[in-house]
């Protein structure tokens, strides 16, 4: 699938209840108030149900306020954008059905709640803040930190886990209402590479087992390629990969050496000699 914004258009769904394409987008552009230039030109996008899809791009291209647009924090200056079938900020009690977890959570590191009670706070959605959480609830809880390499943190204080221990108690949260959605903004910043490579091999794993569609924003194009099934690529405007297209173990290699600029490069390269080709 090609969502190059030059050269691609999407039907936006119009029945249904918008599960078997999560996510289209069509003509986004935005721009904020006073800014010189658009963050995002005319972009055409859509992942599918089930898709496992990593979001690359240099720092400042537009990856944050593109997420800020699904999750309906921001609106589009023009296009259409559809979550579910819906316009972001009118998901309602389809929210839930999105997990979300922020690169950075900020929070008061001695807040007094255990590592389950965090986790179960990602039921609050469908049962309420002040009812009491039920034995399957807190089944699931545990489950999920089972999966997540955490079960014996669970009476373990929030604040005392180390930042890749947090990530994947947030991310459990995340997952508590069963989403159909998962979007991790760079969830393995601060992780060294082993745990980098355990995490994401976690991760592919909720994507083949439960079907849950996952974007993942992140820098760590040599790590995560092994993983996911199609590459985009954000900078103003996008542009779709999969995988084995572009990310090949030449550009790999020198991916691993810490040198991104030579996957972009490559990128550029690509998109010069096919999308403007026609080919």
């Amino acid at each position: 699938m090609d969502t190059n914004s030059e050269n691609c258009s999407i039907e936006l769904a119009t029945s249904g209840d918008g599960f078997e394409k999560p996510i289209e987008v069509a003509g986004l552009s935005f721009a904020y108030p006073q800014a010189l230039t658009p963050t995002l030109l005319n972009i055409d996008f859509e992942l599918s149900k089930g898709a496992f899809l990593a979001l690359i791009g240099p720092n400042g291209g537009g990856k944050t306020t593109f997420i800020k647009i699904l999750l309906g924090e921001l609106e589009p200056t023009e296009g259409v954008v559809r979550v579910f079938g819906r316009v972001p900020s009118e998901l309602n009690e389809l929210r839930a059905k999105i997990g979300y977890v922020s690169q950075k959570a900020h929070f008061d590191q001695s807040f007094p709640a255990s590592a389950l009670d965090v986790i179960l706070m990602g039921s609050y959605f469908e049962t309420g803040l002040f009812k009491r959480i039920s034995r399957a609830k807190k089944k699931r809880a545990r489950e999920l930190m089972e999966r997540f390499g955490i079960a014996d943190l669970e009476n373990a204080q929030i604040g005392k886990l180390s930042y890749g221990q947090q990530q994947r108690a947030f991310i459990a949260r995340a997952l508590m209402p069963s989403p159909k959605l998962l979007i991790l903004d760079e969830p393995t910043v601060g992780i060294d590479t082993d745990g980098q490579a355990l995490f994401y091999e976690k991760i592919a794993r909720l994507n083949h087992e439960l079907g849950i569609t996952i974007m993942i924003v992140s820098h760590d194009i040599a790590q995560i390629a092994e993983h996911v099934e199609e590459i985009a690529c954000l900078y103003k405007t996008m542009h779709w990969h999969s995988k084995s297209e572009l990310v090949n173990e030449e550009v790999l290699k020198k991916i691993r050496s810490c040198e991104l600029d030579a996957y972009l490069k490559e990128h550029l390269r690509h998109i010069e000699e096919f999308h403007r080709s026609g080919k």
